[in-house]
C-alpha cells in the first residue's frame, strides 16, 4: 500500500499512544534528551528539535498551518496523513490540527516555521497562540482538519 493510501490514525489512537508513553516506567522507556533551539526573525518563529535514533515521541496539536523541514530518517502516524516515512531531507506544509506519533530510525532534526506577526519571543505566550492543549480546545477554536 502506498503512503498516500494509508488510513489516517484516529485521534483516540494517537492519544492512547501518548498516554501509554507518559505512563510507562522510565526504566523500560527512558526519556531521551531532545534539545530544542528557538530562533526568531521578523514575522517568523522557528523551532528546531533534535531527536536521536530510537526516539519515540508524540507531537503537539498546532492551531495554524506551518512549514516543516525534516533531516534524518523518521516514521510517523498522524491524524491527517496516515503512516509516512521521511528519509534524507524533506520540506512540506503541515495543516492545522494535525497530531503525530513519531519514531526516529536515525538521528533526526525537525524544524518548524510558524507565523509570528507580533514578533512575540515569550515561549509560553507563543505556545498559547500556536498550540491547542487537546482536541477539545482545537474543536472549540474552530480549526478544521
Amino acid at each position: 500500500m502506498l503512503a498516500a493510501e494509508m488510513p489516517v490514525v484516529s485521534r483516540d489512537r494517537i492519544m492512547a499512544l501518548q498516554a501509554a508513553a507518559l505512563g510507562t516506567d522510565p526504566a523500560q522507556f527512558p526519556r531521551l534528551n531532545c534539545p530544542l533551539v528557538h530562533r526568531f526573525v521578523p514575522g517568523i518563529y522557528v523551532r528546531e528539535i533534535f531527536m536521536p535514533a530510537g526516539t519515540f515521541a508524540v507531537g503537539k496539536i498546532h492551531l495554524k498551518a506551518h512549514i516543516s523541514v525534516i533531516l534524518g530518517d523518521i516514521s510517523f502516524a498522524s491524524t491527517a496523513e496516515g503512516l509516512r516515512r521521511v528519509t534524507g531531507c524533506e520540506t512540506f506544509e503541515c495543516a492545522a490540527g494535525i497530531k503525530r506519533a513519531v519514531f526516529c530510525h536515525e538521528d533526526t532534526w525537525w524544524t518548524t516555521f510558524h507565523p509570528n506577526p507580533t514578533d512575540e519571543r515569550d515561549l509560553a505566550k507563543l505556545e498559547a497562540l500556536l498550540i491547542a492543549p487537546d482536541f477539545a480546545a482545537l474543536d472549540a477554536a474552530g480549526v478544521v482538519q
